[in-house]
């Protein structure tokens, strides 16, 4: 099977994203399948004719780790070549579209919220995971929790702190 594994983009969480889209990919291609790692925000050079050529690269599965600090997003936006303001990069789309599907390793605003996934299902393209309404309702919390709650299963204790709140209102 013709893996993307979609990782990085521009969220605090992009060293994990990376990390665990890493790994993933590595797990893949032990298994048999043509898996290739792809950051988000970077896209993939549109040097391929055709983009199912990228799946014949061979790889070489480094260890990944995941740094103690979170990212530098601006340095990041600041190392890309490509000149617009999209969170996507180049040929994101063309390169998912040729897999066979696109392994979300994404973590965060850029790959829980649902954006990737509706834009995927608007461009056709399978993906793992849930679907754009299931991940922009995750994101949310505490809505989440009240869901879960008023459905009649039990979830921990938590509280929502809200920027300027000093007492957190028990939920």
């Amino acid at each position: 099977m013709d893996v993307i594994v979609l990782c990085g983009g521009l969220s605090a969480e992009r060293d994990v994203s990376i990390t665990s889209g890493t790994m993933v990919a590595a797990a893949l291609r032990r298994r048999g399948h043509r898996a290739v790692l792809v950051d988000l925000f970077f896209g993939y050079p549109n040097k391929y004719g055709d983009p199912r050529e990228i799946f014949d690269t061979v790889y070489d599965d480094g260890i990944a780790a995941v740094s103690e600090t979170a990212p530098d997003l601006a340095a990041v936006k600041a190392s890309r070549a490509q000149n617009n303001n999209s969170r996507m990069g180049d040929n994101i789309l063309e390169i998912c579209r040729a897999s066979d599907i696109v392994f979300l390793a994404l973590h965060g605003e850029d790959g829980e919220d649902g954006k990737i996934q509706a834009a995927f299902d608007l461009a056709g393209i399978k993906y793992t995971g849930s679907g754009p309404e299931g991940s922009m309702l995750a994101m949310n919390k505490m809505l989440t929790k009240q869901i879960l709650l008023g459905s009649g299963l039990l979830t921990a204790r938590g509280f929502l702190l809200c920027q300027g709140e000093i007492e957190p209102e028990q939920a």
